[in-house]
């Protein structure tokens, strides 16, 4: 198996490598990191759903991409978010958008549905989005919190 890796550059001018999965394209901090490897589009999430779900799709990804560099990638269930790290996704259904961040506290916010612990004490929180104005201020701050916890080396995030 062929590895490569790029580099980018930290906010604290630190520079980090990227291994880049030679199967899917997919970047990650660690090498050979395990994922479920395929070829997916973001536009297959769509099909079949309400406009209304591209359109809150799009206004998701415009914000998270204000905080900096943001890309998003397709998997089979759902679509990630990355910066240095995954620190959010998004998964479309018929009518709405049910988004996913990962905060090292539980936070609440009347659009998250529930709050997962994980191994290492980090908190997915799963949100409903139902239209784009559900992405109010307070949501987007957490959003921001999460993207900024990605950029932490793991052991600060703790």
């Amino acid at each position: 198996m062929a590895t490569s890796t790029k580099q980018r550059t930290r906010n604290t001018n630190q520079t980090l490598s990227f291994w880049t999965c030679p199967n899917c394209g997919r970047q990650f901090v660690s090498a050979n990191k395990w994922h479920s490897c395929g070829q997916y589009e973001i536009e297959d999430h769509f099909v079949g759903k309400a406009p209304v779900v591209r359109e809150i799709f799009d206004h998701l990804l415009e914000t998270l991409q204000q905080f900096g560099p943001v890309s998003a990638h397709a998997l089979k269930t759902r679509i990630v978010f990355q910066a240095e790290t995954q620190f959010a996704a998004a998964m479309t259904r018929k009518r709405w958008l049910d988004g996913y961040l990962w905060l090292s506290r539980r936070a609440a916010h009347p659009a998250i549905q529930r709050i997962e612990m994980h191994v290492f004490r980090d908190y997915g929180h799963i949100f409903r989005l139902t239209k784009p104005e559900d992405l109010d201020e307070a949501l987007i701050a957490l959003l921001h919190e999460a993207y900024v916890l990605g950029h932490l080396p793991l052991p600060a995030r703790r």
